[in-house]
């Protein structure tokens, strides 16, 4: 019968999916839901009324137990709301109790005064944890089996001398609330369990989307054969280099390569032997400038671009010689191919942080180191 109820817990939470369940259950079930134990203290301090009616005498000893365990159950609830939210559940079930204990002292103090007709207020809270607290199953069967071996053990005895067939009614009463919160609770948790398992799904399901997304808007800004950036994320991400450089007062440069005689390449050793230079020469760069830089573009079919914003004309000389010196270093088997490239270097030394501008002047070098005879490099500073 209870099949239905209790599929969830055949399939046990351990390691990292318990803390997931337990952080789920604070934050999206007892904090949302934590404002409901404030309801019930408008209630349990209405019943202070009645204090003065059922007891003759120290009737403002039981209003003041009231009103400062009200006050507590505000104060503590608030403070761990705000700042110790995991604490919840353990706080709700003391809070529970105290009130529970106070409802059966009033009651004792009430009978020692002869009057046994004030004993019944604690089933109200057996029934607020089946109907309106968030506890996990395990503290409410706790919580409902303390509160009925204490009516049984603290109330019971002294009404049955008093009234046997009553309290046979009144105990057969709290034992069947008993069951019905603690089914309450049962299912409870069964529908949280079930709501975490779908809430883990959706999660997943987000992440893997967002990963989806975040690797095809990778894509769309890198060269596929070279794995460098290509145009569009230099134009997406160009004033964003601007803005750095001039907020940290340093000089943009640019290195504008070439690959020599490429179409030579491709016409004496086919499109794959130029596919593997384009990508031997961008890890060159890459290599030589990706500590440096993080814009190292595929610029043309045969050409990149690598932008800094750190670099003197020494510097970027230095490293523009290093990228000269080891592309004709690069084997290609079973061929007698020697690659080399072109450079066209230019800086920024008036600061004016124009990259569309400082990039032509490097396409303008490049130019230069063309018509001298390739291979070599060319600097224009403006």
């Amino acid at each position: 019968m209870f099949d239905f109820i209790l599929r969830p817990f055949h399939q046990k939470l351990t390691g990292f999916s318990l803390l997931r369940f337990k952080h789920y259950h604070v934050h999206q079930v007892m904090l949302p839901y934590s404002g409901f134990l404030l309801s019930v203290i408008p209630i349990y301090l209405l019943f202070g009324l009645l204090d003065y009616q059922h007891l003759t005498e120290h009737a403002w000893v039981a209003t003041l137990s009231r009103v400062f365990l009200s006050i507590l159950c505000i104060v503590v609830l608030i403070t761990l709301r705000r700042y110790a939210s995991k604490y919840l559940e353990l706080a709700e079930l003391f809070l529970v109790l105290t009130v529970y204990m106070s409802i059966i002292t009033i009651g004792k103090l009430a009978m020692t005064q002869g009057n046994f007709d004030y004993q019944s207020g604690g089933v109200l809270v057996m029934v607020y944890i089946g109907a309106l607290s968030r506890m996990p199953f395990k503290l409410s069967l706790f919580g409902l089996s303390l509160m009925l071996l204490s009516y049984l053990l603290v109330i019971a005895p002294d009404r049955i001398g008093q009234d046997y067939g009553e309290e046979l009614d009144r105990i057969s009463i709290f034992f069947a609330v008993f069951l019905i919160s603690l089914v309450a609770s049962l299912r409870r948790d069964s529908e949280t369990r079930k709501s975490f398992q779908q809430f883990s799904q959706i999660r997943s399901q987000q992440l893997r989307l967002r990963a989806s997304q975040k690797k095809l808007a990778l894509q769309t800004v890198t060269d596929p054969l070279t794995e460098l950036k290509n145009r569009l994320y230099l134009t997406k991400n160009g004033p964003q280099i601007e803005q750095s450089a001039q907020h940290t007062n340093k000089p943009l440069s640019v290195l504008m390569i070439d690959i020599d005689n490429f179409k030579s390449i491709n016409d004496t050793y086919g499109h794959q032997v130029g596919d593997n230079v384009i990508y031997g020469v961008a890890q060159i760069i890459r290599q030589h400038c990706g500590r440096y830089t993080g814009m190292n573009v595929r610029y043309g079919g045969e050409e990149f671009l690598s932008v800094f914003q750190c670099f003197n004309e020494q510097q970027l000389c230095q490293i523009a010689e290093k990228i000269l010196d080891d592309v004709p270093k690069l084997y290609w088997p079973n061929t007698n191919l020697r690659v080399t490239i072109s450079i066209g270097a230019s800086i920024d030394v008036k600061q004016r942080w124009d990259l569309n501008e400082l990039v032509s002047h490097g396409d303008k070098a490049l130019y230069l180191a063309k018509q001298n005879g390739k291979n070599q490099i060319q600097l224009i500073t403006q």
